[in-house]
């Protein structure tokens, strides 16, 4: 019998005003009805990990031991109550960033990673003018992300990703991957760059290339991600399938979502897996 996988990105909870309880709630009984084996939450739930990690220690709690729960940080999670050294460990069960998650019984295993950008997303022709200084002054400037604590550079934290995700591929090897990030792996799914220089820029903030191709490289059949807030029908790249189904903000003057409401958008946004 095969094993129901859900996996739901960018859900901002704070952003769009949703009580959390009334969310976790709701989200419990519907994973209990659809015996739901696992689900994953590839990141930005709130703006702040205490509130996240609490979060689904609570969903967990209600699902029960029937549904296995687990998630990874966004940068929405990152920019408080956690440091880098805490986002890097073992904080939690529950918490998936540089675990690999086994399901008995099958040859499929879910390998998570937050991830990170390195630039290479960023046009050809942006990247060939641009000094990755630049890039890092631009961000400290402009952007959500300086709120992260990050001793490293951004190009050195990608490399932990990449580095930490060649080895969980390498001890999985024989196995059926799904791999959860939260920024794009992909240059594929980047969509239209507006002609503006703010977006030129943002998009060498979206992730890493050279991931995509790693997990190319390795055969990974899955791999779900958020972070655009725009939503793609499956991608498929030689033996590997890309899903991008962020839910998104629901706000007035911010709305991404195609639902009235945000149980209808969750439900509707959700990847669906087996094993």
């Amino acid at each position: 019998m095969s094993m129901k996988i859900a996996v739901s990105t960018d859900n901002h909870f704070d952003v769009s005003r949703i009580d959390p309880q009334e969310a976790v709630s709701r989200q419990a009984a519907y994973l209990r009805a659809q015996h739901v084996a696992v689900y994953v939450n590839g990141g930005d739930t709130f703006n702040d990990f205490t509130q996240t990690l609490r979060y689904f220690q609570e969903l967990q709690r209600l699902v029960g031991p029937r549904t296995q729960v687990r998630f990874i940080a966004g940068n929405h999670d990152l920019v408080k109550g956690i440091s880098y050294v805490g986002a890097q460990s073992a904080l939690s069960p529950l918490y998936l960033h540089e675990q690999t998650l086994t399901l008995p019984g099958t040859d499929t295993v879910i390998i998570g990673n937050n991830g990170w950008y390195d630039y290479t997303l960023a046009p050809a022709a942006l990247r060939a003018h641009k000094t990755p200084a630049d890039f890092e002054q631009w961000k400290q400037a402009y952007w959500i992300d300086r709120n992260i604590d990050s001793p490293v550079g951004d190009q050195a934290r990608e490399a932990r990703v990449l580095a930490t995700t060649e080895h969980a591929l390498q001890a999985a090897a024989g196995k059926r991957v799904i791999y959860v990030t939260h920024f794009v792996p992909t240059q594929q799914l980047m969509g239209a760059i507006p002609d503006k220089a703010r977006w030129q820029m943002v998009t060498a903030l979206m992730g890493s290339a050279r991931l995509g191709e790693l997990l190319e490289r390795y055969h990974v059949a899955d791999v779900v991600f958020g972070h655009l807030h725009r939503r793609d029908l499956p991608l498929t790249l030689d033996h590997t399938t890309y899903h991008h189904q962020p839910m998104g903000y629901g706000l007035d003057r911010l709305m991404e979502w195609d639902s009235p409401d945000w149980f209808e958008q969750w439900t509707k946004t959700l990847v669906w897996l087996t094993a």
